[in-house]
């Protein structure tokens, strides 16, 4: 159960939810995104209560990307990606120039131009990944939240997917298991313990040995990546 929450994302800003299995990060995100109603407390938006507003309201300004894939029902691509376009459309209404050309960029954006008339289900785990962030990006949402976006992704999908996500700069709250994807790639980090929030700040502050045998229970080591110089973990052994 969630308790005592205080969370916010700036503007343009990436910011990782990151803790032990169980400790409520998904929670928290669907309670963000609108999927799953808090008992107390507000969920706001620019200042604008996201559960006092309508579902379509929610879709035309958060985009989510989930761990699991969705039904492709036979679809390519672009269809895929046009479906971000519906909340932003009335029952009936056919695509315009302005929808084709959104859509165009959110392909652009994420590389699949080319593959935009293959059929979503050929495609491997990276590229379906790839382009349910078109299809988010299609949205045009104010915010992007992400769960374990890198989930059943190679290695090379993984830094490909987050330097992606880092690169357009959309205002960002995703749930992260790999604790060097999250140093890497992030502005900032809540670390969450048993639904309660037990630090939060920049992933140099954040990520110490200290803090990582409290809430993770392994021995690391921590020191700076060569070439980012941000925080770099390696696994000693369990405590």
């Amino acid at each position: 159960m969630l308790q005592s929450i205080s969370l916010d994302v700036a503007r343009g800003e990436f910011v990782g939810l990151i803790g032990p299995n169980g400790s409520g990060k998904t929670s928290l995100l669907r309670c963000a995104f609108r999927y799953a109603k808090p008992q107390a407390g507000t969920v706001t938006l620019d200042g604008i209560d996201v559960w006092r507003e309508s579902p379509r309201w929610s879709a035309q300004h958060i985009a989510v990307l989930l761990q699991e894939l969705p039904d492709d029902f036979g679809l390519d691509v672009e269809q895929v990606v046009r479906m971000g376009r519906t909340p932003h459309k009335r029952l009936l209404d056919a695509d315009t120039l302005a929808d084709a050309a959104i859509v165009d960029k959110a392909l652009r954006d994420v590389d699949m131009t080319l593959a935009r008339a293959r059929p979503f289900a050929t495609l491997s785990g990276g590229e379906k990944q790839r382009v349910l962030l078109a299809r988010a990006l299609a949205q045009q949402p104010d915010v992007l939240m992400l769960d374990e976006p890198t989930s059943f992704l190679d290695l090379h999908h993984q830094v490909e997917l987050m330097r992606l996500i880092r690169a357009l700069k959309v205002t960002t709250l995703a749930t992260i298991h790999d604790l060097n994807l999250a140093a890497a790639y992030c502005d900032r980090l809540y670390v969450l313990v048993r639904g309660e929030i037990v630090a939060c700040g920049s992933p140099a502050d954040v990520l110490t040995v200290e803090l990582l045998a409290r809430v993770f229970k392994v021995d690391a080591l921590v020191d700076r990546h060569p070439v980012t110089r941000r925080p770099r973990i390696t696994l000693v052994h369990p405590l």
